[in-house]
């Protein structure tokens, strides 16, 4: 089922993006919702089978080196820039990818460390275990157990953690259970789009349904998978969704990004006062028309831009 966008293309925004929005909005593939743990496999593939041809050619065309490794036995793609520009030595990003808790992992991962790892960053995304085999708590174990890893070389003010949507929601969840577990705080988050929210609370999930071109709705698939990734935990929980969790006993300097499209805006501007009102220094950036994921386009390169100079201001002070 597609239906027409419901809002004029402004004029404003970047060819490229006008073009996206110009098309016809496809519900369809957001409806599924798989039942079962084949189910869910099946989906997965065919899923990432979409998206394989494209992530390989913007590796490729990259020139950033990845190597497949472990880091306390969790599987990790570590990206370095290409040559024959070297990373700065002192410093490390943690990636945790999106893709719903459900999907994007493997050699997939790697996608949003490319840009930063281009930039001049040394990158570790982490390959994190997922639904239908590895509900909650395994993605947030896994990710405490990589930053807890980075802690043996680096210092804590020489991290930052960042993801988006899922990713992002998991970037949250991660510094707290870390802090819980009595690790230091890393010296940054950059949380784009963060679902930090996995139950239906939020205006834009209402609001921005079918006009968000690339998450289109919550029912069905996406709230599907919320479940799924929840298990028995419910999607309440403070791990889960890190909007519930107590932000008071020490959360790093935050970067947050959304869109006015986005279906989780509500989601990111709530975390954003969420950390204000704790005293997280927090920095929320909004772009007019985006929408869910646009880093491809034009906008995401200004997006970019500020999150290298938010990182510099934070890394090793």
């Amino acid at each position: 089922m597609t239906q027409s966008p419901r809002f004029p293309v402004p004029g404003h925004i970047s060819p490229e993006a006008q073009a996206v929005l110009s098309q016809p909005v496809d519900m369809t593939p957001a409806q599924a919702a798989p039942t079962n743990a084949d189910e869910w496999r099946s989906w997965r593939q065919a899923t990432e089978a979409m998206f394989r041809p494209a992530i390989e050619q913007a590796v490729a065309a990259s020139g950033v080196r990845i190597v497949k490794a472990a880091r306390a036995g969790v599987p990790v793609r570590e990206l370095t820039p290409p040559l024959p520009r070297a990373p700065h030595p002192d410093r490390v990003l943690m990636n945790l990818h999106g893709g719903g808790y459900t999907i994007m992992g493997g050699d997939l991962s790697v996608i949003e460390g490319l840009s930063l790892s281009m930039a001049g960053y040394r990158v570790v995304s982490v390959d994190y275990r997922m639904p239908p085999d590895h509900p909650f708590p395994a993605a947030v174990d896994d990710g405490v157990s990589v930053y807890r890893d980075l802690l043996d070389t680096y210092g804590p003010g020489q991290i930052a953690l960042f993801g988006s949507s899922a990713g992002g929601g998991l970037t949250a969840a991660v510094i707290v259970a870390a802090r819980d577990a009595g690790l230091p705080l890393p010296a940054a988050a950059v949380m784009h789009t963060p679902w930090c929210d996995l139950s239906k609370i939020g205006d834009s999930y209402y609001t921005n349904e079918g006009v968000d071109p690339m998450l289109t709705t919550y029912d069905g698939g996406l709230e599907a998978g919320a479940r799924a990734y929840a298990g028995g935990a419910g999607l309440s929980h403070p791990l889960v969704s890190p909007i519930y969790a107590d932000l008071s006993k020490g959360f790093p300097p935050s970067f947050l990004s959304t869109g006015t499209r986005d279906l989780l805006l509500s989601c990111t501007v709530r975390l954003h006062r969420a950390l204000r009102a704790v005293g997280v220094q927090a920095e929320l950036h909004v772009f007019e028309a985006m929408w869910h994921g646009f880093s491809a386009m034009p906008e995401g390169r200004e997006l970019e831009r500020e999150v290298c100079a938010f990182l510099e201001n934070h890394l090793n002070r």
